[in-house]
This record gives C-alpha cells, structure tokens and sequence, in this order.
C-alpha cells in the first residue's frame, strides 16, 4: 500500500509552497500541497509559506479520479490533513 511516505514533494508551480502527486490506482490520483494560501499549517504560520515537507504539520489533499466523465468530476478539497489522515485517505482511495 502507498503511504504518505511516497510522496515526492517539489516547489509548488505557482506559490510558496511544496506540491507532491501520486497514482493510488489507474487514472486515480492523490495531490497533496501546503504553503502560502493553502489549508496547511507549516512552522511559518497557518496558510504560510513552506519550502519543504518536514517543516509542515498540516496539508490540503484532493483526490483526482480521471475515470469520470468531466461533469462528474468533484474538485473538492481536505484542509489541514495531518500525516496519519493522508495515509487512510490513500488506502481508501487505493481498494
């Protein structure tokens, strides 16, 4: 099973943070972000800047199942997803 620990975290595209994805199943994805205007909480402050995952305490996750059809799809977000939520979110998300 896929933990939080298979994340490969990167500088955010578009802000001062840390972004990190990862396919639980086929077309089935976990995005997994913190920093500067996120539902995270980093050693910076809550929705603060962060430049790498061991300064983050909280993260925003969203779950992208590209197996719907667009009009199906559901873009919503988890706020301040601790380490231990984020795994029982990929178990869920990988049966």
């Amino acid at each position: 099973m896929k933990t939080f620990k298979d994340l490969e975290f990167k500088k955010h595209k578009f802000s001062k943070g840390i972004q990190a994805s990862l396919e639980l199943k086929p077309n089935v994805f976990i995005s997994v972000v913190a920093g500067e205007g996120m539902y995270s909480t980093s050693k910076a402050g809550v929705r603060a800047k962060a430049s790498k995952p061991e300064d983050v305490s909280t993260f925003e996750v969203a779950i992208i199942n590209e197996n719907l059809e667009p009009d199906q799809q559901q873009w919503d977000v988890s706020g301040w997803q601790s380490r231990e939520d984020i795994d029982k979110i990929m178990l869920k998300w990988s049966k």
